[in-house]
């Protein structure tokens, strides 16, 4: 099995190898990569496998079959590198949340006499998580005879995370300067604070931009493709029910002609569920990009929206259908 993972991972270009490890890193991930991205991979060949198999059955459209294929596979070949980095992303999130209180009990260990690698090993508690751990290993380094800058370098290479690395930056060249440290590490922990509160702030502010896009995106546009679903199968099946041979009803007059409508309800109901999706899963970006910044948060929300707007979509056929089905024949 450790064969067939090492060739799957090999199989991969190289520099995408490298991202996926450094974002394993990043996301604290101290198990075998090769065996993950074997297993991750597996799972989606077993999904498009069960797609292909469904597609021969139901027999959709070439393109809505090719579209499905392609998203797939896209999807298959990003999914390694896309899961750490979304893994990486709420770990930084974490550290980032427990920083400022790790930073203001460093100071006090300072200010108590201690040497800052001590004041950090004693700080490193079990509260602060994954930040505790890797200050920790910042510790022992130091006691193990690496220099205060390159253990703070290495730390910076096992967290993505900007507000760590900006202030590790500013304690070593505290440290260099022969700065208060303490005095330092306080000030640095009242700004993270102070800029997590604007944060706050302006993720509240833009709300109802994030709101209104929900609401369209995953309520409005499933029931409104629901709802033209039901007009053309009623409008069809009506058609289907008249004479379009015999009856005054039913006549050419000049060049104004009147026939069935050639909208097929079958075709329709595909193209709906591949607008619902491909809409769902921008809308997802873009809520993500409003709210954090970075699109890859995107990819939390494009399942849960897809998900839900999804069974809006098909209980509004279903409802539709059940109470004025009958007046059409349907």
């Amino acid at each position: 099995m450790k064969n067939y993972e090492n060739f799957v991972f090999s199989r991969l270009p190289e520099k995408y190898q490298e991202y996926i490890i450094q974002e394993s890193v990043y996301a604290g991930y101290r198990e075998n990569v090769e065996k993950f991205v074997f297993w991750l991979l597996s799972a989606y060949a077993i999904i498009l496998l069960s797609t292909l198999t469904a597609m021969i059955i139901i027999g959709p459209p070439p393109w809505i079959a090719a579209m499905l294929v392609f998203f797939l596979l896209a999807t298959a070949v990003s999914a390694p590198y896309l899961v750490f980095s979304s893994s990486a992303d709420s770990r930084k999130k974490e550290i980032d949340g427990v920083l400022p209180d790790f930073l203001m009990l460093v100071a006090s260990n300072i200010k108590s006499g201690l040497t800052i690698d001590r004041a950090i090993l004693f700080s490193a508690r079990p509260e602060f998580g994954s930040l505790s751990t890797e200050f920790k290993k910042v510790a022992f380094e130091i006691y193990g005879g690496a220099s205060l800058e390159s253990a703070f370098i290495k730390l910076t290479k096992r967290i993505k995370s900007g507000v760590l690395e900006r202030t590790i930056s500013l304690v070593v060249e505290g440290i260099k300067s022969g700065g208060a440290v303490a005095k330092l590490l306080e000030e640095i922990a009242i700004d993270i604070r102070n800029t997590e509160t604007l944060q706050k702030e302006i993720r509240a502010s833009v709300m109802m931009y994030v709101m209104f896009i929900f609401m369209a995106a995953v309520l409005g546009a499933p029931a409104l493709f629901a709802i033209s679903t039901f007009l053309i199968q009623g409008t069809t099946a009506m058609w289907g029910g008249m004479d379009m041979s015999t009856g005054p009803e039913v006549q050419s007059a000049g060049m104004i002609s009147i026939s069935a409508p050639s909208i097929d309800s079958t075709i329709f109901g595909y193209f709906a569920l591949a607008v619902i999706i491909v809409t769902t899963t921008f809308s997802g970006i873009l809520i993500s990009l409003i709210q954090t910044g970075t699109a890859r948060q995107g990819l939390k929300y494009a399942p849960i929206f897809t998900s839900v707007a999804l069974i809006v979509y098909f209980a509004a056929k279903e409802i539709l259908f059940r109470v004025f089905g009958n007046m059409l024949g349907l």
